[in-house]
């Protein structure tokens, strides 16, 4: 088994990205201010209309836009919202809008593991999944370390899915404790 360290992951290849966090919760806000904080300039959260997470995302300074408006501006859309919720929402706003060369990550692998979710081809599908509650992820990360994580790759339409996903888990405080290589 190998553990990957920050020295082992390239952060600038998520810098440029356009990113957005589905959800705003206890994992959303930690991915959402650790990327920034991290130096991804492109981020915005994506949260359903009346959202109560609004108000949160926007008084931290991030943009905030609807599901489907993100999906299609995103390169790479994050599902941190509940599992429950992840299938019909990708169904309902991200599949028509995820552009080809696009990525959709998740926290959890479930919905892609028990085929909830069947992404379309063309897409990354990768997963980063800190071992830890949002509140510690972003606490750990302010304090300068990290929780360990998880990635791992479902669908690599890009060919450079894992470098992502590393670069994600680094940008995210993860690296800094180790990252380790699994499935969904």
């Amino acid at each position: 088994m190998r553990v990957y360290y920050d020295r082992d992951c390239d952060v600038n290849l998520i810098k440029d990205r356009k990113i957005a966090i589905l959800g705003y919760g206890s994992q959303g806000h930690a991915h959402a201010l650790n990327l920034r904080d991290s130096g991804a300039k492109n981020i915005v959260v994506a949260l359903r209309e009346g959202s109560p997470s609004r108000a949160k995302a926007e008084a931290e300074g991030l943009t905030v836009m609807g599901i489907a408006e993100a999906a299609a501006w995103a390169d790479l859309i994050m599902f941190t919202m509940p599992d429950e919720l992840q299938a019909e929402t990708y169904k309902k706003y991200v599949h028509d809008n995820l552009r080809e060369g696009a990525a959709i990550a998740f926290a959890h692998g479930l919905n892609v593991h028990f085929g909830l979710i069947e992404p379309k081809p063309g897409v990354d599908v990768i997963m980063m999944a800190p071992k830890g509650p949002g509140h510690t992820v972003r606490s750990t990360y302010l304090q300068g370390g990290g929780v360990p994580s998880l990635i791992a790759v479902h669908q690599n339409a890009s060919g450079k899915a894992k470098e992502i996903a590393l670069a994600y888990a680094a940008a995210n405080g993860g690296a800094r404790a180790g990252v380790i290589e699994t499935s969904f």
